[in-house]
């Protein structure tokens, strides 16, 4: 009976290893439900039906400063990932007063929403604004941080804490022209940023910006 059980043990234990190795594991598979489930909350970068579209960025990791909000925020253009990482100021007071007029005297500031590389992810971004705005890129994103001037167009501070929607006009410094005017939208509902340019006249200069050139 002896000679009859260790046959079977070294079976048993064979399969077992070579279960082990041809299977993924349990915490493998959650790993890949995870990738999976993240890259399906990535909308498109590019939205349609108009002749000066919006772009999307889809809030993912989120990570606060003393003074500030950092988001990593990606959009898938085709099938390739592109983003940057925005940083959000949580003092940004309102820039429009009760009675709807413009605040000139808090209402403009420089870097309360700046925008940083995150490498190749944001190098793609500047291929893909080249080819949506039908400009040829020079090259990737530039490597210093870009602070707009932001104007707040809000009757109320900026909450980072609630879900709320906020409207922004910025204006990029560029190598190629006047300082490019671009709308913003931070909407913490959706968990998105959406830039819009002024016009198409502006997009030589926005990605002028993004370069760094």
């Amino acid at each position: 009976m002896k000679n009859i059980r260790i046959p079977f043990a070294l079976c048993a234990l064979v399969a077992i290893l070579f279960a082990s190795c041809g299977n993924p594991s349990s915490s493998d598979k959650k790993t890949e439900n995870a990738d999976k489930s993240a890259a399906k909350e990535l909308g498109q970068f590019v939205g349609a039906g108009t002749d000066n579209p919006s772009i999307y960025f889809y809030l993912q990791d989120t990570h606060e400063t003393d003074s500030s909000v950092v988001y990593i925020a990606k959009s898938l253009h085709k099938q390739d990932t592109v983003g940057l990482q925005i940083e959000v100021a949580k003092n940004i007071p309102a820039g429009v007063t009760a009675d709807g007029a413009p605040d000139d005297k808090v209402g403009f500031q420089t870097g309360s929403i700046k925008f940083s590389s995150l490498g190749k992810e944001s190098d793609a971004f500047v291929a893909a604004l080249g080819e949506l705005y039908k400009i040829p890129a020079k090259g990737g994103m530039g490597s210093s941080t870009i602070t707009p001037l932001v104007f707040s167009s809000n009757k109320k501070a900026v909450d980072l804490s609630n879900n709320s929607t906020y409207s922004f006009k910025l204006f990029f410094a560029n190598s190629a022209g006047a300082e490019a005017e671009v709308f913003g939208i931070l909407d913490l509902y959706r968990r998105l940023f959406e830039l819009k340019a002024r016009d198409a006249s502006q997009y030589e200069r926005i990605l002028s910006a993004f370069e760094g050139v």
